[in-house]
């Protein structure tokens, strides 16, 4: 183990799996970075996981601000994953990545709302 990762805990009401938590980890198995010493995913929400945006027909239920819109505004985002996943490897670790250090970040949580409030706010 090269360095101490804390380890953290995700509710996810939907599955009905046990609790595993466990420390450390190997060079790129972070969910939050391409690698372990490159620029990390600042959401609280997202934690490094890409997820595209959800254009697809309402049929007349409320969304959330996290399924609507996903990493929209994340300065990593792009048309098909995490830039920092992607994109800063293949730009040989470029510095201009750490331009966004604080701001990776997906629009609607710039703006304060939470994955799960109902979207009302359609300028993201």
């Amino acid at each position: 183990m090269k360095k101490y990762e804390k380890p953290i805990v995700v509710v996810n009401d939907e599955l009905s799996e046990g609790v595993y938590a466990a420390s450390g980890s190997s060079a790129g198995e972070s969910n939050n970075t391409s690698d372990d010493n490159g620029p990390k995913c600042d959401s609280k929400y997202m934690k490094g996981e890409w997820q595209a945006p959800d254009y697809s027909d309402w049929a007349g239920e409320t969304r959330g601000y996290k399924q609507q819109f996903a990493c929209l505004g994340c300065p990593a985002n792009t048309d098909n994953g995490c830039g920092l996943k992607t994109h800063y490897i293949e730009s040989g670790n470029a510095e201009s990545y750490d331009v966004d250090n604080g701001n990776r970040k997906p629009s609607w949580e710039k703006k304060g709302y939470g994955p799960n409030d109902p979207v009302t706010d359609w300028a993201m």
